[in-house]
């Protein structure tokens, strides 16, 4: 049955199988009673003994066969945004809500308006597209005017959608326009706004890349 899995498949599947326990590396290591780089090395889709699957399966409480199983770990395969799922909050206001207090996609008028107003400057969407116990975070926001400074872990990749916008990382600023991208470390204070002489919204795509593991 192992043999009819690649490594890195069946390493994968262990690895969600644990992340869905709540498991550190080490504390599976333990209670299999194996070294933690064996697991390391397991995950990462790197050869192992059959008997080093079998003891990881018993401290995980699987059924050896159960690993042919896709689902084994959860259906967490794939996950996808559809545009009803979209809902735009405030980028630094996300705790107050979807807003325009609406439960449905708001359209670009509706999201104009609420810029006029002063209840928000940059709208964003938190996109459902995120595995269960992925490290990849995306969102769409519309950028009208200069953002509140954020830092964060990780890494954060820009697409611009549409228009042009200026990002400041620290001390320095770039400024991109539509199909232009930028990857920074989130971990610096970073701004967005609108780029100089150009007409808002900037529209963007952003990825984030949280590397705070904390499941070693």
């Amino acid at each position: 049955m192992m043999a009819s899995l690649a490594a890195d498949v069946l390493g994968d599947r262990l690895r969600r199988a644990r992340s869905r326990q709540g498991r550190s590396i080490r504390e599976l290591a333990d209670a299999a009673g194996l070294s933690k780089s064996s697991i390391v090395r397991l995950e990462q889709g790197g050869g192992t003994y059959p008997l080093t699957i079998v003891k990881v399966c018993a401290a995980l409480g699987l059924h050896v066969a159960r690993l042919r199983d896709a689902d084994t770990a959860g259906d967490d395969r794939l996950a996808v945004h559809r545009a009803e799922d979209d809902r735009w909050y405030d980028m630094t206001d996300f705790g107050s809500g979807p807003l325009g207090a609406v439960d449905r996609p708001l359209t670009a008028e509706e999201r104009g308006a609420l810029v006029k107003k002063g209840l928000t400057t940059v709208p964003l969407v938190v996109l459902k597209s995120r595995l269960g116990d992925g490290r990849l975070m995306s969102n769409v926001m519309e950028i009208y005017g200069r953002s509140e400074p954020r830092s964060h872990p990780g890494e954060e990749f820009v697409y611009v959608i549409d228009g042009s916008a200026t990002i400041t990382i620290g001390e320095r600023s770039v400024t991109i326009g539509t199909g232009e991208s930028v990857v920074f470390r989130s971990a610096e204070s970073h701004t967005y706004e609108p780029a100089a002489g150009s007409a808002p919204p900037a529209r963007v795509l952003t990825v984030r890349l949280d590397d705070r593991g904390g499941l070693d």
